[in-house]
């Protein structure tokens, strides 16, 4: 598109001297002249003694053309006259100097007021039309001189000459001054638009960051509804999701996720109507359509296409948040799965065996009551001592259900109570050392630890027939390492990890590997037959 010249912008103007009120010095400059070019000549006629009609008559145009020049100032009929008929303008005004020259004659101040107006024919016409107002302003300041009595040619070519050169100089000062005033309002709104666009990119990277360091999904859902209103200027958001493990793909299954709106309006879960006041984003990531965020403006300032393309960057981290706050809800409901897996089977191997055996035990020693009762006595005592075992394996069961940890930053603390309730209960000989800078995780990961180290423990407990563990930390700022060594049995761990997790010890090394994987970490087991087992965890720090 071709920019419009310099001059075809003042074809249309909006108010005639809305260019004026741009530009102080144009403005003062033509009230300074108006009252030079009207009051000297006035002060010149009281000293001569002119007449008081002749005075009376000067004063009334005079006023009158003051008036007409600053109708810019206050709006008037007069100035919305001049906006429409701007060729009654400049021909009244003419007139009126005419009439002013035609009473003082003053050929050396007085012709000022033709020149005056040349500052608001110059911010609405190009040159060429502006010249051809100029000379009509002159011969109308020459037709006064003529009718006050000068015939002298050579007389009458100073003040054409004088005031045709102020003319000029008048409208390149105004052309300059109003140029410079549009300058500044430009350099104004680039400045506004530059500072938007500032605190706008300032206000995304806080919500950016806020979000990918959220992974509770309900708390996203309620940001992204929260910010994306205060980033739009709407007056109601709401964040609607596509369900996760949808099959009909091609129409799914929506619902209202979050809402953020003054006292709760329109909370009903029904679409809003489509308007231009309504602002309709995909929240798309890696590909997935996951849902749509909904905008809506009660004031009726309609959404436009670089709204809508000043919130993309902010709608495509809102996906990739809720993306991520999802894959963080399953793979969390995996591990209570898993969990309640492995305790299952833990329940299975244990007690439930354990109360068979005793019940099998008590069975047994009731048949044999009357006919052996040392028999059935020798059943009974077996019985108590399963009864014990199984308890054991109950106070055992319900240890490991404790949370091992609150506060990620005293992890070591844990772990050493942990290696002393376990010497406690199994008489073992057990201990605990730290090498290395203070051993600090986040919670999250220092729970998977502690977890791991208990599940351990409790494998060297049941199966490894060791007399000696020792739990050793390090860490440095990268990395923390956790070493759990035995001298049991030991065992070939090939044959100890079935593919599908079953009961026993495979069981438990596989919910040792998965806690490691949620701990994003990496775990090791070194064991063989007679040489006792290694387990090996080993995570990144975060960077503070």
């Amino acid at each position: 598109m071709t920019r419009p010249s310099v001059y075809t912008r003042y074809e249309n103007p909006p108010p005639i001297f809305a260019a004026m009120d741009q530009s102080p010095a144009v403005m003062w400059s033509a009230i300074i002249a108006t009252m030079v070019g009207c009051g000297v000549p006035l002060v010149e006629g009281v000293i001569v003694n002119w007449s008081s009609l002749r005075i009376t008559g000067y004063v009334v145009l005079a006023l009158t053309y003051f008036v007409i020049i600053q109708s810019w100032r206050p709006v008037t009929i007069i100035q919305i006259w001049c906006q429409r008929a701007y060729w009654l303008y400049v021909l009244t005004v003419g007139l009126i100097g005419l009439g002013l020259q035609t009473i003082s004659g003053n050929f050396f101040v007085q012709p000022i007021v033709f020149a005056i107006p040349i500052v608001h024919t110059a911010t609405r016409y190009s040159p060429p039309r502006t010249a051809v107002i100029a000379l009509f302003y002159l011969g109308l300041m020459q037709l006064g001189l003529w009718l006050n009595g000068w015939r002298d040619l050579p007389a009458l070519s100073i003040p054409f000459i004088a005031i045709g050169s102020l003319m000029i100089f008048m409208y390149a000062f105004t052309r300059v001054s109003v140029d410079q005033a549009e300058a500044r309002q430009r350099a104004d709104m680039l400045a506004k638009d530059l500072a938007r666009e500032r605190d706008y990119l300032r206000r995304l990277i806080e919500v950016t960051a806020a979000l990918t360091s959220d992974i509770d999904l309900t708390s996203v859902l309620s940001k992204i509804a929260a910010e994306g209103r205060v980033l739009a200027q709407a007056s109601i958001a709401r964040v609607w999701l596509h369900e996760a493990d949808e099959a009909n793909q091609e129409s799914p299954i929506v619902h209202l996720a979050a809402t953020i709106s003054p006292n709760n309006v329109l909370a009903a879960e029904a679409p809003l109507p489509a308007s231009d006041t309504t602002l309709l984003l995909q929240l798309i990531a890696k590909g997935v359509h996951i849902g749509t965020l909904e905008l809506y403006r009660e004031n009726a300032i309609a959404f436009t296409a670089t709204d809508k393309q000043i919130l993309q960057p902010f709608v495509d981290v809102a996906a990739i948040a809720i993306f991520n706050a999802r894959l963080y809800e399953q793979s969390r409901m995996s591990a209570t799965l898993a969990e309640r897996n492995r305790l299952a089977h833990d329940l299975h191997d244990t007690i439930a065996q354990g109360l068979t055996a005793i019940n099998m035990q008590l069975e047994a020693a009731q048949k044999n009551f009357g006919r052996d009762p040392a028999r059935a006595q020798t059943r009974v005592g077996r019985a108590h001592e399963l009864a014990r075992e199984t308890l054991k394996d109950v106070r055992r069961s319900v240890w490991d259900l404790a949370s091992p940890l609150i506060d990620g930053q005293h992890v070591g603390t844990v772990l050493a109570q942990q290696v002393e309730q376990f010497a406690s209960r199994t008489g073992i000989n057990a201990r605990y050392e730290h090498i290395g800078t203070p051993l600090t995780l986040d919670n999250a990961v220092a729970v998977q630890i502690a977890r791991i180290v208990q599940e351990a423990l409790k494998n060297v407990e049941k199966h490894a027939q060791a007399n000696e563990v020792t739990v050793t930390s390090t860490s440095n700022d990268e990395h923390v390492q956790i070493h759990v060594r035995d001298n049991g049995v030991g065992f070939t761990p090939n044959t100890a990890v079935p593919p599908s997790g079953t009961h026993g010890q495979g069981f438990g090394l596989h919910s040792l590997y998965e806690r490691a994987r949620l701990a994003g970490g990496t775990l090791q087991i070194v064991s063989a037959p007679n040489q006792g087992t290694s387990v090996s965890i080993g995570v990144a720090r975060e960077t503070p």
